[in-house]
C-alpha cells in the first residue's frame, strides 16, 4: 500500500476507542509488555486500562494520529510540553503502575517507567510515546505513513524527535526514518529497550 493512499489524520473524538484498540492489539505480544505482565488474560486486561489512560493523556495535545479506519495509531507529545500537567504526574503514574495487576507486575511496571523517565532527553523534542498497527494490517506501510505525518512537521520546525523502541524489528523501522540508537536500556531482567533520537534533516 503506497503512502499516498494511506489515510493518516489527527484522530477524531469518535475514533478514540479505535485508537486504544489498535494499540492494545499491536502491543499484546510486545516482549516488554509480556515481561511486565506475563499472563495473557491479565495483559489483555492491563493493556485496555494502560492505553486508555495514555490516549486520554495525549489527547489534549492534539497529536494523536489514526490511520486506515483505526488500524494504526500514533501518540505524540509536542516539544516543550509534558505528557500530563505537573499536578497530575503522581496520580497518572500510580494509575499506570496499578494497571499492571498484582504486586510483582506492578513493581516491574514501576521500575520500567522510572527508568524511561530518568533517561528522557532534556532537550525539547517531539516524543513518540507509542505507535502501533493492528497485527492484521502490519506490513502495508501504515507505520511508515504514521511516522512521516509527524516527522515532516518536525523537519519543518527543525526540531528533533525521540522514542523508545521495544524490539529490534521496530528499531529497524525507525532507523529507516532517520532515528539513531542513543543507548540500550534495561530494567532488571527485561529485554532491552532502544532509546532513539532523530535530528531534523537540516541538522544532519
Amino acid at each position: 500500500m503506497a503512502h499516498d493512499v494511506i489515510d493518516v489524520h489527527r484522530a477524531r473524538e469518535d475514533e478514540r476507542t479505535r485508537v486504544v484498540t489498535a494499540l492494545c492489539r499491536a502491543f499484546f505480544d510486545d516482549r516488554i509488555y509480556r515481561w511486565i505482565v506475563p499472563d495473557d488474560d491479565e495483559r489483555r486486561r492491563s493493556a485496555a486500562i494502560f492505553y486508555s489512560r495514555f490516549v486520554e493523556a495525549c489527547w489534549p495535545h492534539g497529536e494523536v494520529y489514526a490511520a486506515c479506519a483505526g488500524a494504526g495509531a500514533a501518540l505524540w507529545v509536542p516539544p516543550g510540553e509534558q505528557l500530563v500537567r505537573e499536578g497530575e504526574v503522581e496520580a497518572f503514574g500510580r494509575e499506570l503502575v496499578e494497571s499492571a495487576g498484582d504486586d510483582a507486575c506492578s513493581a516491574r511496571m514501576a521500575e520500567l517507567l522510572d527508568m524511561l523517565d530518568e533517561h528522557h532527553p532534556a532537550e525539547p523534542c517531539w516524543h513518540l510515546t507509542f505507535m502501533g498497527v493492528d497485527p492484521s494490517a502490519q506490513g502495508q506501510g501504515i507505520g511508515s505513513a504514521l511516522l512521516d505525518a509527524a516527522l515532516t512537521r518536525a523537519d519543518r520546525g527543525e526540531t528533533p524527535a525521540y522514542l523508545e523502541a521495544s524490539c529490534p524489528e521496530n528499531r529497524r523501522l525507525y532507523e529507516r526514518h532517520g532515528f539513531l540508537t542513543m543507548r540500550e536500556l534495561t530494567a532488571s531482567d527485561s529485554p532491552p529497550i532502544y532509546a532513539m533520537w532523530r535530528a531534523p534533516k537540516g541538522r544532519r
